[in-house]
């Protein structure tokens, strides 16, 4: 549940992590769809996670604020700044 929630909010899992991914197995079924194992029935279930955005979440009326945690929170370890990449973000030099 976490990872569609994650998938909703942020945005997909990149093909390339899901590809080397040592546990992907255990969460995607074989064409990447996302699944869970329903405790009580033991039956598989695939998860559809919802079109959101962390914007509609949030409820922030600032959108570099909100542009500064997507940047922050990017799924793909790669992808994701720095640091000294985050500290460089237009955000953190708003004068408010």
């Amino acid at each position: 549940m976490m990872l569609a929630r994650m998938i909703e909010m942020i945005s997909p899992i990149d093909m390339e992590m899901l590809e080397l991914g040592q546990e992907t197995h255990k969460y995607f079924t074989d064409d990447y769809g996302l699944f869970t194992k329903n405790e009580e029935t033991g039956q598989l279930e695939h998860l559809l996670p919802e079109k959101s955005s962390l914007r509609h979440h949030l409820r922030c009326p600032d959108p570099q604020f909100v542009d500064f945690l997507s940047y922050l929170l990017q799924i793909n370890p790669r992808k994701r700044p720095t640091a000294s990449e985050a500290l460089e973000h237009p955000w953190l030099s708003s004068e408010y």
